[in-house]
């Protein structure tokens, strides 16, 4: 069986949740039948037994035109005149190949047309791999930059509309989150799974070197210190981190705040440090007294919430940040939706250590319960719903 997964970015070696999730599901795949991965080529060279077909194209190097000029003509029309020359620049290299592909995998909105159409040219089955409600965040980063309504609603619900017809066109969809596929309508059909997001549940347990991870972020270590984790090219994330600069970290200044992940954001605040994406992931969430998911906007399970339970933080979320996860507030998570809520919440676990150890090993518990290993089996099951031997 061959196989081709399709993706708008490299996803070796992984950065950040959806480079992790792309990974995993390509060493799944690749344990299923031969795999290609068409991908924008990255720093090193995909490490296991698959192909890389590089997508060389400057639509897929210059991130604003995916991110920014691709998605806003939606507000124009649904069938935008950047939507082909997107296309042909994936499918074409996977052509070039000369293989003749029995799966096609789409991993992201911006090579679903791409996918349709290798998968009808090659009268291949079509895998959808639904890593979000991405109209609901695409609503929730309009609004932040005050975009007038009535374009608001005529972009998001183009991109529905979108995402539905690919939904449509799909012979297999998995979703992240059940609250995912409910917010499509496709209810429990056969052809609609849910394979929730993981962690590295053993790795991170572990802990890692917290004093050479404290000597990289450069921070003292000292005090009571809580974490986010993210990248902050992603919008949601870099609301949730402006959030915790000009919110929360004012109203505690004797609280530490670390903000772990990719493309950092410039701080000025002595109790806040940036020190970007670090290596050792469970060395520096042992720094930690406590985890922080302001989450306002997304969808989907939460890869941030996985590790913070699997390093055995409490957390103080959002109900954003909880979807997808069998958290009972105040059971495995402290739950509020605003920012006060959070200043108070933080002050209640710093004062209990009682609580802090009660709410970590609860957490822990979901973390177990979901590592990749577990999870990305259910991938056989996709396969068979697909048919193809």
């Amino acid at each position: 069986m061959n196989i081709v997964q399709l993706s708008r970015t490299s996803m070796y070696p992984p950065k950040n949740g959806a480079e992790v999730r792309l990974w995993k599901t390509a060493q799944k795949l690749s344990t299923l039948g031969d795999l290609w991965v068409a991908a924008p080529p990255g720093d090193e060279r995909l490490d296991g037994d698959m192909e890389p077909i590089g997508v060389t194209s400057p639509l897929f190097h210059y991130q604003p035109v995916w991110d920014e000029l691709w998605t806003g003509l939606f507000a124009v029309s649904p069938r935008h005149p950047l939507r082909r020359p997107l296309a042909d620049a994936m499918v074409e290299p996977v052509e070039d190949t000369g293989v003749s592909f029995d799966v096609v995998v789409c991993e992201f909105p911006q090579v679903t047309d791409a996918a349709i159409s290798l998968a009808r040219s090659h009268d291949a089955e079509l895998l959808l791999n639904k890593h979000n409600a991405d109209h609901e965040i695409l609503d929730g980063y309009l609004r932040e930059r005050s975009v007038p309504a009535i374009v608001r609603h005529r972009l998001v619900e183009n991109f529905r509309e979108f995402e539905a017809n690919a939904i449509e066109a799909a012979d297999v969809t998995v979703f992240q989150s059940e609250d995912d596929r409910k917010r499509f309508d496709v209810g429990s059909a056969s052809d609609a799974l849910v394979i929730p997001n993981g962690c590295d549940y053993q790795r991170i347990n572990r802990g890692g070197d917290p004093e050479a991870a404290a000597r990289e972020c450069e921070i003292p270590g000292e005090g009571f210190t809580c974490v986010f984790l993210g990248s902050y090219d992603y919008a949601p994330n870099r609301r949730a981190a402006r959030s915790i600069i000009d919110d929360i970290a004012p109203a505690l200044p004797d609280v530490d705040f670390l903000l772990l992940g990719r493309n950092p954001l410039s701080v000025s605040a002595d109790n806040v440090y940036a020190p970007g994406y670090v290596d050792d992931l469970a060395g520096a969430l042992r720094l930690a007294d406590a985890a922080l998911c302001p989450l306002t906007t997304g969808s989907g399970t939460k890869l941030k919430m996985l590790d913070y339970f699997a390093a055995e933080l409490p957390v103080v979320s959002t109900t954003v940040g909880t979807q997808g996860l069998a958290v009972e507030p105040g059971r495995e998570a402290l739950v509020c939706d605003d920012m006060d809520g959070f200043v108070g919440e933080i002050e209640r676990l710093r004062s209990s250590p009682e609580l802090r150890r009660r709410l970590g090993e609860s957490g822990r518990e979901i973390a177990a319960q979901h590592s990749w290993d577990s999870l990305m089996a259910e991938y056989d099951a996709v396969i068979d719903a697909l048919g193809v031997e």
